[in-house]
C-alpha cells in the first residue's frame, strides 16, 4: 500500500493515501516544527527531523513512532538516508552533521515506549 507524508510547522506529521485528500492519519510528531521527512527506500518507514533537536522514526502502516534518535544540540533541520537505509546523516542548526548507523538488535516498540515514559 503506498503512501506519502507532510511534516509541518504545527508539530504533525499527515499520512496520505492516494486519493485526493485522503489523510489516512495526523500525528503529534515533535515538540516544535518538523522540519524535514524522508522515506526509507523502498519501505513504509519514515524520518522526521524537527525545531526539537530530534530525529524520529515512524511506521506509516502502523501510524506509531518507532524510535527518538537524540544528539544535536540545536534544530535538525535536514537528512540523508543511504540508498539501502543502514545509515543516516542529518545536520544540525549547531553546526553539526551526525552520522547515524541502524544496528542489527531488535527494537521491541513497548520497550521504547517504557524509555520514553520513564523519561517524562
Amino acid at each position: 500500500l503506498f503512501r506519502s507524508a507532510t511534516g509541518s510547522a504545527d508539530r504533525n506529521v499527515k499520512i496520505w493515501g492516494l486519493d485526493f485528500g485522503d489523510c489516512h492519519r495526523s500525528l503529534f510528531a515533535h515538540e516544535d516544527s518538523v522540519m524535514f521527512l524522508q522515506f526509507s527506500p523502498k519501505s513504509h518507514l519514515f524520518f522526521t527531523a524537527g525545531k526539537d533537536r530530534k530525529i524520529k522514526q515512524w511506521d506509516a502502516d502502523r501510524f506509531e513512532q518507532v524510535q527518538t534518535l537524540e544528539g544535536h544540540h540545536l534544530e535538525v533541520w535536514c537528512l540523508a538516508i543511504s540508498p539501502n537505509g543502514d545509515y543516516i546523516v542529518s545536520s544540525s542548526h549547531d553546526k553539526s552533521l551526525r552520522l547515524w548507523e541502524r544496528t542489527r538488535e531488535p527494537l521491541i516498540l513497548e520497550e521504547e515506549r517504557e524509555m520514553q515514559i520513564g523519561r517524562a
